[in-house]
């Protein structure tokens, strides 16, 4: 779904506006990488031109990328950063990391740490057509790319959840809220005490005001007598085609505006146990799947409250990656480990080096594609 003119006006004014908070690393606006600075790249999808042209950027100018077990030993102080060194990470556990990634990433000999969710990683017995990036990596893809030892996988949680927090409805369940990465934004949906993601809630589902499930609020945890109505209007109404009919949403509003929501919030007790399986879960099921000893968590959308850095550390995690971090444009020997800053892959061309590209022309890559409606 491409996002309101609001939300794309706000995510233009971000990069300038952290630029003049001196949110990034200083290579960015046009300095150096200081000797023993090691920047760490996010990526999602993945296209062939953009990470071919990054890539051949980072070879050509000397850069080597490090594992996660090399990266922690740099952190830790148990090695130096070897000169020009850069850790590149994968989010969510695309499609795209098998039919764009791993091709290039063979092609330089370079390595990448991609944080998957156990809980929304698919079996498939056919291949991925070439094209595909429209689903997450299937344990098929990722045994097969472990094997090959350039990518190793690491936890994004078991569910990457969101959860209810409040008693007001912000939206309604459409079919393209159901597919594909759009269904990580949809929270997760209680019915007889089972919950339900995306793909196994019926459309037209009031959704609630909501929070990462990493992060430290509560879950309220409605009735759910606030459903039938809608979701009885959509299915009677066509079910799918409902939503291509001028007014459909202005329809719904009209079935729970000034209706009282009646539900009650998790405990704080609760609230732990669920944090606990997001944690604890990934890592079982990713170690039992996967060669490498998972003691590296992302949150997602880097939301971590006391009560997830808390069980993280008893899950036995090494360390968090976030996004941007307050304060620490990059992460140094001796930062925190619980808070490891990334930048957005956007600004891999701006290292030191031949061909280094401009902020401007960087930025005005990155607005075009927002406007466009891509990540």
């Amino acid at each position: 779904m491409k996002p309101g003119f609001s939300r794309q006006l706000r995510e233009s004014w971000e990069v300038p506006r952290d630029i003049l908070l001196k949110r990034y690393p200083s290579f960015v606006t046009g300095g150096p990488l200081p000797r023993g600075d090691v920047p760490v790249f996010v990526f999602h999808g993945l296209e062939a031109d953009s990470f071919g042209r990054k890539l051949d950027y980072l070879a050509d100018n000397g850069y080597q990328t490090l594992s996660s077990s090399e990266y922690l030993e740099v952190l830790t102080g148990a090695r130096p950063a070897p000169e020009r060194a850069v850790v590149l990470t994968f989010d969510d556990g695309r499609g795209s990391v098998w039919t764009v990634g791993q091709p290039l990433l063979e092609r330089h000999r370079m390595k990448g740490i991609v944080f998957v969710v156990p809980g929304r990683v698919p079996s498939r017995s056919a291949p991925r057509l070439p094209a595909g990036d429209d689903t997450f990596l299937s344990w098929e893809e990722i045994a097969a790319l472990a094997r090959k030892g350039l990518l190793e996988f690491q936890s994004h949680t078991q569910r990457h959840a969101r959860i209810h927090t409040a008693p007001e409805v912000v939206g309604f369940l459409t079919p393209e809220m159901r597919r594909g990465y759009a269904a990580m934004d949809v929270p997760l949906i209680d019915e007889k005490g089972a919950d339900l993601l995306a793909a196994d809630v019926p459309l037209g589902t009031p959704l609630l005001r909501s929070e990462p499930r990493t992060s430290e609020a509560l879950r309220f945890r409605e009735d759910p007598d606030i459903r039938p109505a809608c979701v009885r209007r959509v299915a009677e109404e066509g079910g799918e085609s409902f939503f291509t009919r001028p007014g459909w949403e202005r329809r719904l509003w009209k079935l729970v505006r000034g209706r009282r929501i009646a539900g009650r919030l998790e405990t704080a007790t609760e609230r732990e146990e669920a944090i606990r399986f997001e944690l604890t879960e990934a890592r079982r099921e990713l170690e039992e799947r996967t060669p490498h000893a998972v003691i590296h968590l992302c949150y997602p959308w880097h939301a971590s409250g006391r009560t997830a850095r808390r069980i993280a550390r008893e899950a036995g995690y090494r360390t968090a990656f976030c996004g941007k971090v307050s304060g620490v444009p990059i992460t140094r020997p001796g930062g925190d480990l619980e808070r490891i800053a990334r930048i957005g892959e956007d600004y891999v061309e701006l290292l030191p080096g031949h061909g280094r590209q401009r902020l401007t022309s960087v930025l005005a890559r990155k607005w075009s594609r927002r406007f466009r409606g891509r990540s």
